[in-house]
């Protein structure tokens, strides 16, 4: 049996059309029950709520049976019991409470045939929008064919002027066909101009018409002439290690380094600036390809400098390193060289006062500068070698905050917690008390502190201590 839908009035402010009707036919039965009780005034979630229950033909166009359901609410509990069922098909009323049936009254007879018709204008539009969806779905799989019958004959076409088939094959073969006229494998298409061509690799079919998809997306095809996306990666690759395809995603891409750098700057790989090379994929993201690009010395770097022209890719090959290139001795910094802001990098490197050699500015372990003042100490190198450097400074850490400061700078025989009884900076030394000899308090020792104070505001506010 078909399952009931209903629909449910119990707010007397939803200002459902069918809504006067179902209250009018509400007090005519309870005042055909109890003429001396006063009926229901309208509906509400409480005490009085109800309800259009109705069951579909097996066709869908009209409805099989209609229930006016008056139900009422049981004292002192959230329930509702149903106490009359009113049967549209039939117009006999069902007193649930005492299992007595009788007629509808005849002056509500209209009214409820009003309620049975919009129950069955409700039931005949879901049926026409369903056949209308039918017809469009139908329309459109028929279209879809159509194209198909059109693509594969286009590809047949192609076979005999490229001497694959004769026009006698060529005359039996059948626009609904699937396979290929030449090895009867399996047609495949590209995903956006739907060109047909044979799936199996060992056909020549296939080489002519070549059409390439992911190894690990098989429903991801294109032919070679789509696989290009304007201003962005081909939409495959091939890697050049296992020689699968994957989606440009699933690979490590370089641009290619623009010939020029007047004004390129971040430009997507497929847009009119010349280039060293067409984007190229270094290598798939399996871990057996990236350990052989690696050891071949061919795998990519990815440049530091954030305005390189290989952001817009993934790295930048071996091809398009130029000879300024940099790497920083702390092996965290490298630029592929050739890129614009190329001048704006250097301007963060710091060169050593020793060997005049260029190091990064990024917290780099190999060399110290001055937080205050800038001032530069030899590198690591110099340093070990024993180096002299004229006006040559001490650098000091930081206890506290670990920052490097010079020997000018750092007052460390003035600055000492008060706490911990670390040596501090400048920095981070804080004045705990406006007395002519404050205490020196560091950043550790400090936020401690406030966390403290914070856990036992937080105590005395759920203690309710406020005083």
């Amino acid at each position: 049996m078909a399952g009931w839908n209903s629909i449910i009035f119990e707010d007397p402010t939803s200002g459902h059309p069918m809504l006067p009707q179902v209250v009018q036919v509400m007090r005519c039965i309870y005042t055909a029950v109890n003429p001396e009780r006063p009926p229901p005034f309208t509906v509400d979630i409480w005490w009085h709520s109800l309800s259009l229950s109705y069951q579909v033909q097996e066709s869908g166009r009209e409805p099989s049976i209609v229930i006016l359901n008056l139900r009422e609410g049981e004292p002192h509990q959230p329930a509702m019991d149903t106490h009359f069922m009113i049967n549209l098909t039939t117009m006999r009323v069902h007193d649930k409470f005492q299992d007595h049936r009788f007629p509808v009254p005849q002056e509500i007879l209209p009214v409820l045939g009003e309620l049975k018709e919009y129950v069955r204008s409700i039931v005949r539009g879901r049926w026409e929008a369903k056949q209308a969806q039918n017809r469009e779905t139908a329309r459109r799989l028929e279209k879809e064919r159509e194209e198909q019958r059109n693509r594969v004959q286009a590809f047949c076409r192609g076979l005999v002027e490229n001497g694959f088939i004769d026009e006698e094959d060529a005359s039996h073969f059948s626009g609904d066909s699937l396979h290929c006229p030449v090895c009867s494998a399996k047609q495949t298409s590209c995903n956006m101009c739907k060109v047909i061509s044979c799936s199996n690799g060992d056909c020549e079919v296939s080489s002519a018409i070549p059409i390439v998809q992911c190894s690990n997306h098989h429903n991801t095809k294109f032919c070679t002439s789509c696989l290009e996306l304007p201003g962005s990666l081909p939409r495959l690759g091939k890697c050049p290690m296992c020689a699968r395809w994957f989606c440009s995603s699933e690979l490590q891409w370089c641009i290619g380094r623009p010939v020029s750098n007047d004004g390129t700057g971040l430009s997507p790989p497929n847009i009119d600036v010349t280039r060293l090379h067409s984007a190229r994929p270094l290598s798939c993201r399996t871990i057996a390809c990236v350990d052989n690009i690696r050891e071949s010395g061919k795998n990519g770097r990815h440049c530091c400098n954030a305005r390189c022209w290989s952001r817009v890719g993934t790295a930048t090959c071996p091809d398009c390193v130029t000879q300024d290139s940099f790497a920083c001795p702390c092996g965290r910094y490298w630029t592929c060289g050739g890129c614009e802001s190329q001048a704006f990098s250097a301007s963060r490197f710091i060169t050593c006062p020793g060997c005049h050699r260029r190091f990064c500015s990024s917290s780099c372990s190999y060399i110290g500068t001055c937080e205050l003042c800038n001032h530069v100490e030899p590198c690591y190198d110099c340093i070990r070698d024993g180096k002299s450097i004229e006006e040559e400074h001490t650098m000091f850490m930081c206890q506290g905050c670990k920052g490097l400061l010079c020997e000018t700078c750092s007052d460390l025989d003035e600055k000492t917690c008060c706490r911990c009884d670390q040596s501090i900076c400048k920095l981070c030394a804080h004045e705990e008390d406006d007395s002519d000899y404050p205490d020196i308090v560091c950043d550790q020792c400090r936020a401690s502190s406030d966390d403290e104070d914070m856990a036992y505001g937080d105590e005395d506010m759920a203690y309710g201590n406020y005083f």
